[in-house]
């Protein structure tokens, strides 16, 4: 499961969410987080999830590497949001054991579970269509960044699928030489977590010091002084995503207020 973990990796396609200036994707992510947390409604909801869905087909990313990149905290944002089920004060339907599911509590864990998993996709989308130097200038230029904390920040996104493949296949080396993970008392686990962890980390300094010595030998310089082979320049299509984007959350406060 954990070599299928594809969040943070590029996916290369032709199409117009590709061809997007980098600060146009990455401050329509952000409005879109903003919408889903400022109400739980079902209609703004319901507007959010076919902005999701229409993205996905602009882009032709497929869907399918999109759950495939989530699969891995998947259930631990359904055990989280699950948490509401018996802790939300309401009209009690049943008792499981010495707690109370409440029907306020369903409803408030599909809203959370619903939110949570729009966020995880639509984060995704950004890292999908669009490569590392364009998320390092785009988070520059949004965040008046410097040219280090934005590469630093890149960099960091793109390790976590990176680590993700070191761990799995560290996991298949262990399970090789016959080292069972399961078996045995709390203290023998965790010595045997050891032969994972150190490994992990090594390879982890290892991966970053080699990259380091790429970005010297290429000469690499952050700071204001570095310049860029090519610099943002919006263009009609950036207009028109604007427009979306101002449309969208002007659609979405009228969701909020109306119902």
């Amino acid at each position: 499961m954990l070599k299928n973990i594809t969040l943070g990796q590029y996916y290369s396609a032709d199409s117009c969410i590709h061809s997007l200036d980098p600060r146009v994707k990455i401050r329509f992510a952000i409005v879109y987080i903003i919408m889903l947390l400022i109400d739980r409604n079902l209609y703004l909801f319901g507007m959010l999830t076919a902005i999701f869905l229409i993205s996905v087909l602009l882009s032709r990313v497929s869907f399918r590497t999109i759950l495939k990149g989530t699969r891995g905290i998947f259930i631990f944002i359904l055990l989280c949001s699950a948490i509401n089920i018996f802790t939300t004060s309401g009209q009690v339907l049943y008792h499981i054991g010495g707690l109370s599911v409440t029907l306020e509590g369903v409803i408030k864990f599909g809203f959370v579970f619903w939110r949570m998993m729009l966020i995880i996709f639509m984060s995704s989308m950004l890292m999908y269509t669009t490569t590392p130097s364009q998320l390092t200038d785009g988070l520059e230029k949004c965040f008046h960044l410097s040219g280090n904390v934005a590469m630093g920040i890149t960099i960091a996104l793109r390790f976590v699928s990176i680590l993700s493949g070191e761990l799995d296949r560290i996991l298949k080396a262990q399970y090789a030489r016959g080292v069972d993970f399961k078996s045995g008392g709390p203290k023998a686990r965790i010595k045997k977590m050891g032969n994972v962890i150190v490994p992990l980390f090594q390879n982890a300094i290892d991966r970053a010091g080699n990259l380091g010595d790429a970005m010297d030998a290429r000469c690499y310089r952050g700071g204001k002084e570095r310049t860029k082979i090519k610099p943002l320049i919006y263009e009609i299509s950036d207009v028109i995503g604007y427009i979306v984007l101002l449309a969208v959350t002007a659609a979405s406060i009228w969701l909020a207020v109306k119902f």
